[in-house]
């Protein structure tokens, strides 16, 4: 049992050395991080901005039948083009004109009743003036005269309605432009108001929709109103082609979607060749010169919870974070719309060995 204590008491004081010595390292204080900068500088770039984009013509009319009856007749190919006014469709136009006839009948029936009316009624005026009838009488016959006026008024007012539904039985572009691939053929029947028997699309020119952030409402707005100078816009294909005629901005949509807090902008682009076509998916180029601009590599650029910050280091090379607010991507670079000044400089390589208010060397 003392042996054991003995054996004890030796162990500390070596335990104690053991742990001073961790405390102490052999090597010296820490060495400083290594970082690479780069120093910030304005200078001029050529901008291309890329938004996607919706293609659409302008002006997509569904040809639609306000008649009901069998499809009669198809006088427009498909895919052809057409002109304002030319005849496309037929719809069957017996039941229209059976009730065309109806009402016809109706009108000439009424204005015999309204002669005979009249007619009674210029007799009767007469015989008052002699007093062989009683002013009762006349007043009665004139009242069935204003009675049949307004019943011939209705029947001719049903007679040209029903005319209507005969006109409207023959179907007319009402503008120029291109049909597509009908719906339904000779003998489909066609509901008035809900068939739609083709679609008429003009896309010369053609609209490309995109959407950009509500904080450069102004910008666009401005490029509107003045000649925009360097601003220019393009379409450009997945394949990398780009469409050789440039654009406009046509409009801008005055709500904002509070989903996305975007707006939506509609340029327009001239399509004689009709090599675009409504309903395809591209992407708007944006190309633009910026002077005395600072632009820095997008490495150098820190995103974290929503807030986007670069490292500087100062004439002491200390470490300090900046916010900024970045702007398009130049090449490698990443422009800078605040937060940063020429001759600043900034961390590019060793970020994730720093923090603020840290002391590092300078590769």
């Amino acid at each position: 049992m003392q042996r054991t204590r003995i054996t004890y008491l030796m162990l500390i004081p070596l335990l104690a050395a053991a742990c001073k010595g961790k405390q102490q390292p052999a090597g010296g204080p820490m060495p400083r991080p290594a970082v690479t900068v780069y120093e910030v500088k304005s200078a001029s770039h050529v901008v291309t901005e890329s938004f996607p984009a919706t293609l659409i013509g302008n002006m997509i009319v569904d040809i639609r039948s306000d008649v009901t009856g069998y499809l009669e007749a198809i006088h427009a190919k498909d895919g052809s083009t057409v002109k304002k006014g030319q005849v496309l469709y037929e719809v069957d136009k017996s039941r229209s004109q059976a009730s065309y006839d109806q009402a016809n009948a109706s009108v000439l029936q009424a204005e015999a009743d309204l002669a005979q009316k009249k007619q009674d009624y210029e007799r009767y005026a007469n015989l008052l003036k002699q007093d062989a009838i009683s002013r009762q009488t006349v007043d009665q016959s004139l009242t069935a005269v204003k009675t049949a006026e307004a019943i011939l008024a209705a029947a001719k007012a049903s007679r040209a309605r029903t005319g209507t539904d005969i006109s409207h039985a023959v179907l007319r572009a009402p503008m120029n432009g291109k049909i597509g691939i009908a719906m339904l053929r000779i003998g489909d029947l066609v509901t008035a108001g809900s068939t739609t028997i083709n679609t008429l699309v003009n896309e010369d020119p053609i609209y490309a929709d995109i959407d950009i952030p509500q904080s450069r409402y102004a910008e666009f707005v401005g490029n509107m109103k003045k000649d925009p100078g360097g601003v220019k816009y393009f379409i450009a294909f997945p394949n990398g082609g780009v469409y050789p005629q440039e654009g406009k901005v046509l409009l801008i949509n005055n709500i904002v979607d509070p989903k996305t807090g975007t707006l939506r902008v509609r340029l327009s682009f001239p399509n004689k060749e009709e090599t675009l076509k409504s309903g395809m998916t591209a992407i708007v180029q944006i190309r633009y010169h910026t002077d005395n601009q600072i632009a820095i590599p997008s490495k150098a650029i820190v995103e974290l919870l929503g807030e986007v910050k670069a490292y500087t280091v100062d004439n002491h090379n200390v470490v300090q974070s900046v916010p900024i607010e970045k702007g398009p991507i130049v090449d490698s670079l990443m422009i800078i719309n605040k937060g940063l000044q020429a001759g600043q400089r900034i961390v590019v390589d060793g970020i994730q060995k720093i923090k603020p208010g840290d002391t590092v060397t300078v590769k």
